[in-house]
């Protein structure tokens, strides 16, 4: 757990170095250009002439005099241009509608296949996860500066249920069910396999103002936790059930949460919004001390939930002076806010000590629910 903790704290300084990084400098640019055609007819030219015809007789003398006519057709030009490529932008890690053929959808449910390798001297854990988006209804409770229970009645809320099935784990031995709830819909609460901003509740006067609550399933228990701030102040969280759940789930929840993070926070992804993806391209970026270099091309299609997305192949790494070294590759679609397939490591040095920390993480979307909006 130090491991982790101090990995991701490098992490967090990290994205301070590469989001300048990534704003600014020379970007090289490759792109593939549309063809024109052009069709011209060749003009006619018809020229008329009337014949001359002369006649003498005396003593009266008739000239008739002849008159030439020139007809020219206007030449007519036909220009044909080549219907430009189809661009397609990618808005990554988002939970809201997405268009696709002129319909829009949302993603109701995936499944990944997910695997992370903690540090360099860590196995490599497998799991499965499954995740559920939509609304229900659920009873909220808060308790008073005394713990007396109060009940604040039934709220119908957005609910973010996650099912984690270990494949090779390091406490797990079978499903394990987490439920989030929030007032409004949530990003992070639909991108991540679980939400880490429930600490955040725990005070009545700092509490999320968002966040509803969450219930973990495992091994025949049940923990839940209610925060009434959403709906009243002043009240404190109210908790039941065996909060032992968390000790026994720590560390697969951990690993769960660092290799999505890793994947989110440390992949080029946000840079691809401004180029149309289903051309080539590749791009470099260094001031010396930090370097980024990526490229991307269109690599088929596949069909998830019923719909057929076109696929780009994608690669990209960065070094940088405070002992960064990120690199990944993968799948994704510009018309899909998720990932379809990325991989990537993510380590850092310390240059005083030398003590290298790394992790690697690998996401594979296997299957997808989606809801036509519009």
């Amino acid at each position: 757990m130090r491991k982790f903790s101090t990995l991701l704290a490098f992490f967090l300084v990290g994205l301070v170095f590469i989001a300048g990084c990534i704003g600014g400098g020379t970007k090289t640019q490759e792109t593939s250009t549309t063809t024109q055609t052009s069709q011209t007819e060749t003009p006619t030219h018809t020229t008329t002439a009337q014949t001359q015809t002369t006649t003498t007789s005396s003593p009266t003398q008739t000239t008739t005099t002849y008159t030439t006519t020139t007809t020219t057709e206007i030449p007519t030009q036909t220009t044909t241009t080549q219907t430009p490529t189809e661009e397609a932008y990618w808005k990554p890690w988002e939970y809201a509608p997405f268009e696709l053929n002129g319909k829009r959808y949302i993603i109701t449910y995936y499944k990944y296949y997910y695997k992370i390798k903690p540090n360099q001297t860590a196995p490599m854990y497998e799991y499965e996860i499954e995740k559920k988006i939509g609304k229900e209804t659920i009873h909220v409770y808060g308790q008073d500066i005394q713990m007396n229970k109060k009940d604040l009645g039934e709220f119908e809320v957005w609910a973010y249920r996650t099912i984690v099935t270990p494949i090779k784990a390091e406490s797990l031995e079978e499903k394990l069910t987490i439920t989030i709830w929030y007032k409004s819909n949530q990003t992070t609460a639909a991108i991540y396999p679980w939400d880490i901003a429930w600490f955040g509740a725990l005070s009545p006067y700092g509490g999320d103002a968002q966040f509803v609550g969450m219930r973990i399933e495992y091994n025949g228990k049940t923990f839940a936790f209610y925060n009434p701030t959403p709906f009243q102040s002043g009240l404190f969280p109210y908790f039941e059930g065996d909060d032992d759940i968390l000790s026994e789930v720590d560390y697969d929840l951990s690993y769960l949460y660092m290799g999505w993070f890793a994947t989110i926070h440390f992949g080029i992804w946000y840079t691809w919004e401004d180029y149309n993806l289903l051309v080539p391209q590749s791009g470099t970026w260094s001031d010396g001390l930090h370097t980024w270099t990526w490229e991307t091309k269109p690599d088929g299609s596949i069909t998830l939930g019923g719909l057929s997305f076109k696929v780009v192949e994608a690669q990209w790494s960065y070094a940088g002076a405070e002992g960064l070294s990120l690199s990944g590759k993968g799948k994704i679609s510009p018309y899909l806010p998720l990932v379809i397939e990325g991989e990537g490591t993510y380590g850092y040095k310390d240059p005083k000590t030398n003590e290298e920390l790394y992790i690697y993480a690998y996401l594979k979307l296997e299957d997808l629910g989606v809801k036509q909006v519009s």
